[in-house]
Parts: structure tokens; C-alpha cells; sequence
């Protein structure tokens, strides 16, 4: 009996654990020459292609957030989004390019194949990079659903 009870503690802490790490966070902050600080977050760093309908990701949204030195938002600067050069047949931001309103501009990133893909984030003359793998959607047989 107190090996279940330690089995089911460890099992709950693992889910916690997991779901406490999913990475949104990328990269930290990063501080332009003009004094902003430019952070990139990705909601999911694993999508899958061929998901629909089910609960598997098949795109990711990705935020940008700029702040000033007083840690407010920053407006009206203009955000690029892509991806390395051997990608760029391969993905899509939609929309490509954005303003900040209220300190973040935000994209969807999806892709038509698999691998990881790197994408960059330009704004004020940094350079922020994330990293999204995208792998086949996983067989029923694998119990995923």
C-alpha cells in the first residue's frame, strides 16, 4: 500500500512537473540598443502535421513582447517573423509581419513537413530565435487520442 501511495505521489508529481515546464518561454529578454527589451514566446514547440480534428497542435502561436527600460509596453515597432533559409519554402507565418500593440505583435507559424525549424524574430535590430519541431501525426495504435 505504500508503494502505490509513493507510485501515485511520484505519477502526480511528474504531470505537475511536466505541465509546469511546457515551454512557452524560449528565450529570456533581451535588451535592444534603444532600450527595450524583446522577449519571444512559442504556445507550442511540438506540432504535428495531418492533426485535424484532433487535440494534437498543428500550428503555433508565437508573441512578441517589447518593454522599455520602466518594464511598459512598447507600440508601433515593427516585428518580422521567419525562418532559416533552408525552411522558407516549407513554413508560414500568418501574418509575416506586425506592429506592437500594447507591447506584443503575435503570428501563427505552421509547416507543411517535418524536422525542426528555427525561426527568427526581428525588431529594433535584435534577433530573437525559437526553436518548433514538427513531426508526422502519431498512429491510433500508439494509444495518442
Amino acid at each position: 500500500m505504500v508503494r502505490y501511495i509513493l507510485a501515485l505521489g511520484f505519477c502526480w508529481m511528474l504531470l505537475w512537473v511536466s505541465m509546469a515546464c511546457t515551454p512557452w518561454h524560449n528565450e529570456p529578454d533581451v535588451l535592444s540598443e534603444h532600450g527595450y527589451r524583446v522577449s519571444v514566446q512559442v504556445s507550442d514547440t511540438l506540432i504535428f502535421l495531418g492533426a485535424s480534428g484532433l487535440n494534437w497542435p498543428q500550428a503555433s502561436e508565437v508573441v512578441v513582447r517589447v518593454r522599455d527600460a520602466q518594464d511598459q509596453p512598447v507600440d508601433g515597432l515593427l516585428v518580422v517573423f521567419s525562418a532559416e533559409p533552408s525552411w522558407t519554402q516549407n513554413v508560414s507565418f500568418a501574418p509575416a509581419e506586425a506592429r506592437t500593440r500594447h507591447g506584443e505583435a503575435r503570428t501563427t507559424f505552421e509547416a507543411n513537413t517535418t524536422g525542426v525549424v528555427h525561426i527568427m524574430v526581428h525588431v529594433d535590430q535584435v534577433m530573437r530565435e525559437a526553436r518548433i519541431t514538427i513531426e508526422s501525426r502519431p498512429s491510433p495504435a500508439g494509444g495518442g487520442e
